[in-house]
């Protein structure tokens, strides 16, 4: 056990020699490897600082040190360090034992021996094996690796120390020595120039150049003496490099192609070859754009190529599709809104996006790839048009004077559509309790949806929705868009309100609406006046002349004027009046009488302008043209002049007229107020007794009802001055003792509730109430009695005018025939002529008085006061031909006298026959109008009926007076039936036409009767107008029904007026707006859509 123990310890002691023994050659191999690098190095690079060799002997150093480098370093310092730690390739125990024995003398060849001995102990058995352990014990004692001293590699150091010195040395002194041929041989295949008095100092960052485009080359030379030429030489061209103003030489390709190495030259030395590299910048190739509209719009899908600026509606889904060149990225960037989008390639080069557009904004295109981003900011604007807030305007026309309609109409508009516009309204009542507010109620309004602008148009009859005096409508106008992204959006007019005035207002509308009637006739009435002064004036001065001066030629154009203005005047007082007319039969509480009164005025003012004058205008505008007769440029002066005359009477008449109807109208107001006021202040009274309301209520609302009395007071005291503006003032009971006690009634009674003392304020309460009831019938009685006066008084007035045209139609048949008896020599001759200046005068008493009377009597209508002027003309015109001694023209105008004498007879007594059936409706007795009116039978039976009575008298044999009567009287009936056709006739569409040559027939035979002409040929004349009459009541009854659908009322035509002036309004309006947008302006795009703008403003 002892022998194995000292045999491990030899073993032990064995490998630890061995690896001492590698540790060893590691040491000495890395002393000397270091020690023979450095040194091959140093003559290396001496060699090529020195001899600068070329790329082929500089490769060979280079390799060269290399291999040795590589040979030295694995032979000395990795083979030992390996077999150091790899016990199998290390030397063997025999070896080391040799190397063992001769270190140590004692040992010799014990070790190698015992080794020897162990490998065959096993075969030689305890011979072997004593001899190994008595050698072992021998061995065991000795220290094997102490054989190996390592101080001994201090000695190597030696060969180190040179080269390390001279490095140290040449690096203090000499630093290039290393860099500059160390550079040149690590850089073999690197062509070094000699090294210049100057150096080249390239600016250029990188030789990175992008394809087509410019890439600058810019160099500094740096030393003691710099050239002043250098040349760049690149593919075998030497281009002189130009000098900067900072002292920098630069060359620039021209949109560089391909890889161009280059090099620079200078004074015969060159620089280091440098290539640029020419690569691709990202670019865009083209893209498209797919604009998906909302589906609202009804627009199809557009695709738009290479434009990248978009305007699109709100809501467009916008597919960008791009094709780019060398881009390995691609980026859109919504600028505004810091939206960025990294698209993705679908395939090469190919990248796509997808947006909806909901606003404004620049979005960026950035292209990109390894060497760059694109070279120029690709920007587009995406102009995202908002669905516009639809739009709305209102012009409207309210019904101010019946209060019945409104006409609704404007502009609505849209970018894109529209789909509902709708009226909303809601009452608003006069005894609306306070917290009830009424909802709104909407009417639809047509609407095209498939205009985005369009006007509209609408007539709104609110009198269907029962409104009372002092009742509101509030109203407004609302329109919806067809905008599917956001919601429909509206626009709505400002609330307007269409009131119904209370019967206050409604009064003070309709005497304000008097007034200004009044006021106009006055007006007018001056105006004729002063036209017929002008004519009258211009009549003087032309006498005599046989020829026109200019200033008389003006003189007569200024009159034509005149009359034209009063035209004017005359068709604006009918138009007031008409309006006037129909406001206070639409409000006003009106007794059959005045409505008479009022229709009768009415047709006086619509007939104050007749044909027979225009024409007369219009053939003096042709004689002063023409100037070619002076006496019928006279003539013609004269007739109009005549017209004038009368139509200033007429007017005239229509004044006082009006201010009589004015007086009634304001009568019977005043009447019914009372009453009112009468049942108003009961009512009080009963509420005062039921003390429902509190004193303090009661008492207030007496004070009202005092003012109220107070303000119909004031009405009374211009109701007296009403009257006394008349010619003939109607006499009316003074009532101020009746008002002063219902004043003192009510003062008690208020005074009473102040003190809470309603049974004696309820008793003044009935007291005053009674007495307005007093004061009203009195009124009603007053009002009776001065119509049953006038009237009386008017119908005595009627009579006596009409005897006296009886008589004086008499006694010109007489004078009439007298002259034609007798010559011009005869003294009866003389005679005569004095009784026709008798009858002219008579004639002119018989005017006075029928005008007169005209102006109290609305029946009699304006024809008659013309036809009186008729005979007065021929009575005039009888007499100046009887002073020239023309005795048959004298006749024939005493003929014409005749005729109108009669006319006015026949018309007169109608109006006598209607003044009797107002008396009897007055007096509660109604009787019909003597003989049979044309209304109550067919006009032809009528016609038959006074055939027959023609033909009676005929056959009768009657002359003389008796004769005279009986004519006049079929005259009478004549033209009734006439006048009755004429109406007839006039109330068609047209006129003219059978009706005409009916008429004309029908004037022959009343000729022909007051001539008493009883010939065949009338008798054959009546059997046609007969048959004729038949023809044409048999047309008619075929139209009757056409005639109902056409007829209309004056209200209607006053709507349909309204409605009609209120839509030219709004046409010409949109023909003024179009007119203007015709017009060229050439504006940018700013002031371009101002203008549109401006013009929807407009619309």
């Amino acid at each position: 056990m002892s022998a194995d123990l000292h045999f491990s310890s030899v073993t032990h002691q064995l490998k630890q020699y061995k690896r001492k023994y590698y540790l060893n050659k590691f040491i000495r191999g890395s002393i000397l490897f270091v020690a023979i690098v450095l040194s091959v190095y140093l003559l290396f690079n001496s060699i090529e600082y020195t001899a600068r060799l070329n790329s082929i002997w500089r490769a060979g150093l280079f390799f060269s040190f290399l291999l040795l480098f590589l040979f030295i370093l694995v032979k000395w310092v990795i083979d030992p360090l390996t077999r150091y730690y790899s016990n199998k390739r290390q030397i063997s125990d025999e070896d080391a034992a040799r190397q063992i024995g001769t270190y140590f003398p004692e040992v010799q060849d014990k070790l190698l021996n015992l080794i020897q001995l162990n490998k065959t102990n096993s075969a030689q058995g305890a011979l072997i094996a004593a001899s190994i352990a008595q050698k072992t014990q021998q061995l065991s004692v000795v220290r094997f690796p102490i054989a190996i001293d390592l101080r001994k590699n201090l000695r190597h150091l030696k060969y180190l120390a040179a080269p390390v010195s001279i490095i140290i040395v040449v690096l203090l002194f000499v630093p290039q020595f290393f860099s500059e041929g160390t550079a040149r041989i690590v850089n073999f295949n690197k062509e070094f120039v000699p090294e210049a008095p100057f150096s080249f100092d390239l600016q250029n960052e990188s030789f990175i150049a992008f394809k087509n485009e410019n890439f600058p080359v810019q160099i500094n030379l740096v030393g003691s003496a710099i050239p002043d030429k250098v040349y760049l030489v690149a593919s075998g061209r030497r281009f002189r490099m130009s000098v900067n103003d900072k002292g920098t030489f630069e060359h620039t390709f021209q949109s560089i192609q391909r890889d161009t190495p280059f090099y620079i030259e200078a004074a015969g030395f060159n620089s280091e070859q440098h290539t640029i590299k020419v690569v691709e910048r990202p670019n865009l190739k083209n893209f498209s754009v797919y604009l998906d509209f909302p589906d609202y719009l009804s627009r199809e899908d557009q695709r738009l190529d290479n434009v990248g600026n978009l305007q699109v509606p709100e809501g467009t889904s916008i597919n960008w599709q791009f094709s780019t060149l060398a881009a390995d990225s691609m980026q859109l960037t919504f600028v505004e809104q810091e939206e960025t989008h990294l698209l993705q390639e679908d395939e090469e080069g190919a990248f796509t996006l997808e947006k909806q557009a909901l606003e404004s904004d620049t979005y960026q295109i950035d292209l990109k790839n390894e060497y760059s981003n694109n070279k120029q900011d690709i920007r587009y604007y995406l102009d995202v048009i908002p669905d516009q807030e639809p739009q709305i305007s209102l012009e409207q026309f309210q019904d101010t004077t019946l209060y019945k309609f409104l006409v609704l109409g404007g502009n609505v508009s849209d970018d894109y559509g529209l789909t509902r516009l709708s009226l909303f309204y809601k009452f608003e009542p006069l005894d609306e309790e306070e917290g009830a507010e009424q909802k709104y109620q909407r009417l639809n309004l047509p609407l095209d949806s498939r205009q985005n602008n369009q006007s509209y148009y609408y007539q709104w009859n609110v009198d269907t929705l029962s409104l009372k005096p002092g009742d509101k409508i509030r109203y407004f106008l609302k329109v919806w868009d067809n905008d599917a992204v956001n919601g429909h959006k509206s626009a709505q007019t400002s609330s307007y309100v269409f009131s119904i005035p209370d019967r206050q207002a409604i009064r003070e509308n309709l005497e304000k609406s008097s007034a200004e009637t009044q006021s106009q006739i006055s007006k007018t009435v001056q105006q004729s006046e002063q036209l017929k002064e002008d004519i009258e004036k211009v009549e003087q001065r032309l006498k005599g002349k046989k020829d026109l001066t200019w200033q008389d030629k003006q003189l007569l154009e200024d009159i034509i004027k005149q009359r034209q203005e009063l035209e004017k005047q005359l068709e604006q007082l009918k138009e007031q009046s008409r309006s006037s007319n129909m406001q206070r039969e639409q409000f006003g509480e009106q007794s059959q009488k005045m409505k008479e009164q009022i229709d009768q005025l009415q047709q006086l003012m619509d007939e104050l302008l007749d044909d027979e004058t225009k024409k007369m205008y219009d053939e003096l505008k042709k004689l002063l043209e023409e100037q070619l007769d002076m006496d019928k440029l006279q003539d013609k002066l004269q007739e109009i002049n005549d017209q004038e005359e009368n139509l200033e009477e007429e007017l005239e008449r229509t004044l006082e007229l009006f201010k009589r109807m004015k007086f009634d109208s304001k009568l019977e107001d005043v009447q019914q107020q009372m009453e009112q006021k009468a049942q108003e202040q009961e009512k009080l009274a009963e509420e005062t007794e039921n003390k429902e309301n509190s004193s303090e209520e009661l008492s207030e609302q007496q004070q009202q009802m005092n003012e109220d009395f107070e303000e119909l007071k004031k009405e009374m005291e211009e109701l007296n001055e009403l009257n006394q503006d008349l010619k003939n003032p109607a006499p009316m009971q003074d009532m101020q003792q009746e008002q002063n006690q219902t004043q003192q009634e009510q003062q008690k009674a208020k005074e009473a509730l102040e003190k809470d003392q309603r049974n004696k304020a309820q008793k003044a309460q009935k007291n005053s109430a009674e007495q307005m009831k007093q004061m009203a019938q009195k009124m009603q009685q007053m009002q009776q009695s001065m119509e049953m006066e006038m009237l009386q008084e008017n119908m005595d007035n009627l009579r006596n005018i009409l005897d006296n045209l009886l008589t004086l139609s008499f006694d010109q048949e007489q004078v009439m025939k007298d002259f034609r008896d007798v010559k011009q020599n005869d003294p009866r001759f003389i005679d005569l002529s004095q009784e026709q200046l008798k009858l002219r005068d008579d004639a002119q008493v018989i005017e006075d008085s029928l005008l007169a009377l005209a102006e109290r009597v609305f029946q009699i209508q304006s024809f008659v006061t013309r036809e009186v002027k008729d005979m007065n003309k021929h009575m005039e015109e009888s007499m100046e031909s009887l002073r020239e001694r023309q005795q048959y023209k004298a006749i024939s105008q005493q003929q014409f006298a005749m005729t109108s004498i009669n006319n006015l007879a026949l018309l007169l007594n109608d109006v006598l026959g209607q003044m009797q059936q107002q008396m009897a409706d007055a007096m509660g007795n109604p009787q019909q109008n003597p003989g049979n009116s044309p209304q109550n039978m067919n006009l032809s039976e009528l016609q038959k009926q006074l055939n027959d009575q023609i033909q009676d008298l005929k056959k009768s044999g009657k002359s003389g007076r008796a004769l005279s009567e009986e004519l006049s009287k079929l005259a009478q009936q004549q033209e009734k039936i006439r006048k009755a056709l004429e109406e007839m006739d006039s109330e068609e569409d047209g006129g003219g036409g059978t009706g005409d040559e009916l008429s004309k027939q029908m004037e022959e035979t009343e000729t022909d009767l007051v001539n008493k002409k009883l010939t065949n040929e009338l008798i054959e004349r009546q059997k046609e107008i007969v048959t004729r009459l038949l023809d044409v009541e048999k047309s008619e009854r075929e139209q009757e029904l056409d005639q109902k659908r056409k007829g209309e009322t004056a209200k209607d035509n006053y709507e349909q007026q309204a409605a009609q002036r209120f839509e030219e309004y709004i046409k010409l309006k949109k023909q003024e707006i179009e007119l203007l947008k015709t017009v060229p302006l050439k504006l940018n795009p700013y002031y371009k859509n101002e203008a549109n703008e401006y013009f929807k403003r407009l619309n």
